[in-house]
């Protein structure tokens, strides 16, 4: 059965959301723009469908605090849905405060379409895309690894996501729900000291952890 995607594309602005959304669905993408908040049209989609062949996403703008908290309650209620913020500001800390916040990706509001989208399939890999000058600060997170316990099990985990695995592959793998999967791996971003997968990639990287060729089993 082929899996179901649709994208919602949330902006104040319709000839911004169209545009998105046109790019989407050119590649395939269901698209929606939720004229509720995001929270409400993500359960009365899947309540309407009732499928567990389904995945979603949405794009949201991000131009003030107020987006951000909006961020952090939906990555709380839905662990499952991927969140790409479109940074209105897209400084170091606006990138930073977006990953912390609960996005699993981030881009620059300015971003042409096709680049947008090229960010979301990165996501959905379990990827990540940053401007370098991004990627610098996040390694200057500092080095965990004589302050947490991290065993070979994590390691592994650790290293499949730097491979680009996404949660449901490494949930198959390991045979158990993406639920749990999602429960064990925000455990362990708990003992790294970060709040996102992208996160736990840089600190493992920087500490060593992912020197050594691990064996997936």
């Amino acid at each position: 059965m082929t899996t179901r995607t649709v994208c919602a594309v949330r902006d104040v602005i319709p000839a911004y959301r169209q545009g998105i959304a046109r790019e989407l669905a050119g590649v395939g993408y269901e698209t929606a723009e939720p004229v509720e908040d995001c929270d409400a049209w993500i359960r009365k989609f899947r309540h309407a469908t009732r499928t567990s062949d389904l995945r979603l996403a949405v794009l949201m703008s991000v131009r003030e605090q107020a987006d951000l908290d909006i961020l952090k309650a939906l990555r709380a209620v839905h662990d499952h849905v991927v969140l790409l913020a479109l940074l209105v500001d897209p400084t170091v800390d606006a990138y930073s405060r977006a990953l912390e916040f609960g996005a699993w990706g981030a881009v620059d509001y300015a971003a042409s379409p096709v680049e947008i989208v090229e960010t979301l399939d990165a996501t959905w890999a379990g990827a990540v895309r940053l401007p370098r000058a991004v990627a610098v600060e996040l390694t200057r997170v500092g080095n965990r690894r004589n302050h947490c316990s991290v065993d070979d099990t994590d390691v592994r985990r650790l290293t499949a996501l730097a491979e680009g695995w996404s949660v449901e592959r490494l949930a198959r793998h390991e045979n158990f729900s993406t639920r749990e999967m999602f429960r064990r791996l925000n455990g362990l971003y708990r003992t790294l000291g970060v709040h996102n997968r992208h996160q736990a990639v840089v600190v493992a990287a920087r500490s060593g952890l992912l020197d050594t060729v691990v064996d997936h089993g």
